[in-house]
């Protein structure tokens, strides 16, 4: 198996490029971040994505659940890494429904005719959160792009060496699709994912100013939803350390209600990486209580000024709903934001819509399957990614207010 790669660049990218940066790169694989410095990893990853965390990641190593390799790119004998890229080697087997290439990528898998009905390995985060990249953001453009194709050849290496076809990016985020599209050669294939991720963008001090921002009918109505719930519910926030038994298996229901294959134990494993990676006083489960039982959760993980929402749970017994899902991810979320200074709620994939109009931003998020030679698959997945594409161009003409223009380039 490769251990580390070297690649050699003169100076100039393709004719009529940028130049580009002189010197080698080498990238060498290693199976643990237990061996590379905290500092050196966290200086490049992106302060904005908890999932490329070296906490996060080293938690996952921790659970079992770990990348196969790490790629990291540095120039010889230099410590300071330029870039790096976490390999997963994602089964179906393992209940990870969002997480299968094979999900996404149908098409391809029937044109490869995969021995096993596997494709490839999996780059960057396994989380449902828009993926950014490991990559020195002092680099110049080109010389970024330097970086990410040295990582681009190493990954295809170990995917051939596992005798995979491919290698993917799922759930992209769009700053990071930016700096791989110069990647892309004859034989990847690109497409929209089916869900795009969600933000809300916190202004003021406080929740009426986020009220502020919404228009008249939104506002009466999550005045109203707000209120409901406050009568009927009492919320509690506690470590989710505390709780996981409690939380699993209401997250592992509402997923399997939206055809999410996630085992008790593959949420509870989950949950677990959250607590050790980010301690009692940032992984937080948000517990809702009716007459005493607790019907819903939320699970909310702080990195930076950045909340996310990463999880929702709820009971499934025909029990009345006072707005659960909408307060537990959204608005009880706001108003724990507010209270520890943070700038921004990350509310996750899915149900854009509804999020859309409780004032979320709707961010393109991008899968990308980078052929591990030569034309992979050449010709294959235009008429899926056509059809994801269309899907998007419909919604978006359908709610023009919900997508701004960081979809043009896109659709």
């Amino acid at each position: 198996m490769m251990n580390e790669k070297t690649y050699e660049k003169t100076g100039r990218g393709p004719s009529g490029t940028a130049p580009e940066m002189a010197g080698p790169v080498m990238v060498e694989g290693v199976p643990s971040l237990g061996g590379v410095d905290g500092r050196a990893w966290d200086d490049v990853a992106d302060p904005r994505d908890l999932f490329q965390s070296r906490a996060w990641l080293r938690a996952l190593e921790d659970a079992g659940e770990g990348p196969l390799t790490y790629l990291i790119a540095r120039r010889p004998g230099q410590s300071r890494i330029l870039g790096a890229l976490p390999l997963f080697d994602v089964l179906p087997s393992r209940g990870d429904y969002l997480y299968w290439p094979e999900l996404h990528f149908r098409d391809l898998l029937h044109a490869a005719g995969s021995p096993g009905g596997r494709l490839g390995l999996v780059a960057g985060s396994c989380a449902g959160f828009g993926t950014r990249l490991v990559v020195d953001g002092a680099l110049p453009s080109a010389d970024r792009t330097v970086v990410l194709r040295a990582l681009r050849d190493a990954a295809g290496a170990v995917a051939a060496d596992r005798g995979l076809p491919y290698v993917f990016f799922l759930f992209l985020h769009v700053s990071a699709w930016a700096d791989l599209a110069p990647l892309a050669r004859e034989g990847d294939c690109r497409r929209l994912a089916s869900v795009a991720q969600t933000e809300l963008r916190l202004p003021g001090a406080g929740f009426e100013d986020y009220l502020a921002t919404l228009p008249r009918n939104t506002r009466t109505s999550v005045r109203r939803e707000a209120g409901v719930f406050a009568r009927e519910c009492v919320t509690e926030s506690v470590p989710l350390r505390d709780v996981i038994p409690v939380v699993a298996p209401m997250v592992a229901n509402v997923r399997a209600k939206h055809g999410m294959a996630y085992g008790v134990g593959t949420v509870a494993r989950r949950l677990e990486a959250y607590a050790s990676a980010l301690g009692d006083a940032a992984a937080t489960a948000l517990l809702c209580r009716v007459g005493g039982r607790v019907v819903g959760a939320g699970v909310l993980c702080r990195l930076g000024d950045r909340l996310y929402v990463t999880d929702f749970g709820r009971l499934d017994d025909g029990g009345p709903d006072p707005f659960v899902y909408f307060n537990a991810a959204i608005y009880e979320p706001v108003r724990h934001a507010y209270a520890l200074g943070l700038r921004s709620v990350v509310t996750g994939a899915g149900a854009e819509l509804g999020k859309a109009r409780r004032g979320a931003v709707v961010l393109p998020l991008t899968h990308l399957a980078w052929a591990a030679g030569d034309g992979a698959g050449r010709g294959a997945g235009a008429v899926a990614a056509e059809g994801g594409e269309r899907h998007w161009r419909e919604l978006r003409s359908a709610h023009p207010a919900y997508f701004g223009s960081v979809w043009d380039e896109l659709l």
